[in-house]
């Protein structure tokens, strides 16, 4: 965890009664795998941020008050002490001894792969001698390994070539290289027609007619008073649902972003300093929540909320329901600040990963518990927002394995400069909302279908019992 997300759940979870500092240096230590030394100055800002907003927040008691401005006073004396010298200190030495670790496994890794390559080599090179003319049974059977690793070497010509496509003729492929080229035809050889497929099924979702208005619309050169007055006169035929579903986008979001350009240095999408909750909050949640709702009629919540179909009911910062009577979970989104760190984009990938996958179960064992069949194509949909970049994604499941997609990713615009970026920012978000869509139609239509048979439903509940 961040150090700014674990002095953020510290603040939630503890009463102003049993504030203090050596006890917070403990949940710190206890939260954050990654805290260092030169993390000081950010944890005493973001301290001074959440004592500062208790000393004038009105709800609060007196009593809270008062201590929150003596906590205020003598927070830099705190920061300063010998205790909080120490404990950064161990931070370190605890920090250095995960890395130590870490290099490790890489290291041992390394070394068994080169090892097993090694003896791979020396296999192939035993049987690489030519028969004679007058040759044995045991000959031939080398000549037949001679012919296989011929046509072996071929498909890694094949790759060599693919590589050198990309990164010139002048890069050598190494044996090792060889191998890994070899080896990877032989996994991934349906993964680009797969991949094609998805693009395919994907980048047609957006029509011409929405792609010219998006790109008209936003290569215009205009202040930002101009820019409020052309979102108020937006407008379309009732015809295209589609489109009006994205002019009513743009109304409610576009806004908060002319807003924030306007302000010029004070903008807070150029601050690198700004807090999660509040980005994610002005700028990342209300698009995301527009577009599922004006698209796919999916109820979009943000804040931290943690529910049944979360492992170990971790808290999302986003997450959308059917506004059906299924009221099935079909979205969790996680974010971050526009400075995080690079580990934090790993750990929320993964707490994406294995929360769609609990959530997708839990959707087949309601299911099968009320007799109801599934949609034909059943899919949950997941969002990460790491620092200035949004990508979004959907889970489905075929042939026993969960496939994660991304349906797209965009920047999000920072100022009149990258007005143009908005295309491709609200095209994103269009193609995920649609795919929700259909999953969503996919529900109604399987709610019209007939139950199915008494003997469906007894095998379904055993093997729910195994889920």
């Amino acid at each position: 965890m961040e150090p700014s997300d674990a002095i953020s759940l510290y603040f939630e979870q503890t009463s102003y009664k049993e504030w203090c500092f050596p006890k917070c240096l403990d949940f710190l230590d206890s939260k954050c795998l990654r805290l260092r030394a030169f993390d000081q100055q950010l944890c005493q800002d973001e301290f001074k941020s959440h004592i500062h907003s208790f000393m004038n927040h009105q709800a609060m008691s007196k009593n809270a008050r008062n201590k929150a401005t003596r906590f205020y006073n003598s927070l830099e004396q705190m920061f300063n002490s010998e205790e909080a010298s120490t404990f950064l200190k161990r931070m370190d030495a605890k920090a250095l001894e995960e890395s130590k670790r870490e290099l490790l496994v890489v290291k041992q890794s390394l070394f068994k792969t080169e090892v097993q390559l090694t003896v791979e080599d020396k296999k192939i090179l035993s049987v690489s001698v030519s028969p004679s003319k007058f040759s044995t049974p045991e000959a031939s059977s080398t000549s037949e390994v001679s012919r296989k690793r011929g046509a072996e070497e071929e498909v890694v010509e094949s790759s060599e070539k693919s590589l050198q496509s990309l990164i010139g003729l002048d890069v050598q492929c190494s044996e090792n290289m060889r191998a890994i080229c070899q080896r990877h035809n032989e996994l991934y050889s349906t993964l680009i027609p797969y991949l094609k497929e998805l693009d395919d099924r994907v980048e047609n979702l957006i029509p011409s007619h929405l792609h010219e208005f998006l790109t008209d619309f936003f290569h215009q050169n205009l202040t930002g008073e101009d820019w409020h007055t052309k979102i108020d006169d937006l407008c379309c035929s009732d015809q295209d649902p589609l489109m009006v579903s994205a002019v009513r986008i743009l109304r409610r979001t576009l806004p908060l972003f002319i807003m924030a350009f306007s302000m010029g240095p004070r903008n807070p999408l150029l601050d690198l300093t700004t807090l999660e909750k509040p980005h994610l909050n002005s700028f990342v949640h209300p698009c995301l929540q527009a577009a599922l709702w004006y698209i796919s009629s999916i109820n979009y919540e943000f804040g931290e909320i943690g529910t049944k179909n979360h492992v170990k009911r971790e808290c999302a910062d986003g997450i959308g329901y059917l506004n059906t009577a299924d009221k099935f979970q079909l979205v969790y989104v996680e974010g971050s600040r526009p400075n995080a760190k690079d580990d934090k984009e790993l750990a929320d990938a993964s707490k994406i990963s294995n929360n769609l996958q609990k959530i997708f179960l839990n959707i087949i064992k309601d299911n099968a518990k009320c007799r109801r069949r599934l949609p034909k194509s059943l899919a949950v949909f997941g969002g990460q927002s790491f620092r200035l970049r949004i990508h979004l994604q959907f889970m489905d499941y075929c042939e026993g394995k969960f496939r994660l997609n991304e349906v797209d990713n965009a920047n999000l615009p920072r100022d009149f400069t990258e007005m143009e970026d908005f295309v491709l920012f609200y095209e994103c978000e269009i193609k995920w909302a649609l795919l929700a869509r259909e999953v969503k139609e996919g529900f109604e239509e399987s709610r019209a279908q007939k139950r199915p048979s008494r003997l469906s439903y007894f095998n379904n509940l055993n093997l729910v019992n195994t889920l």
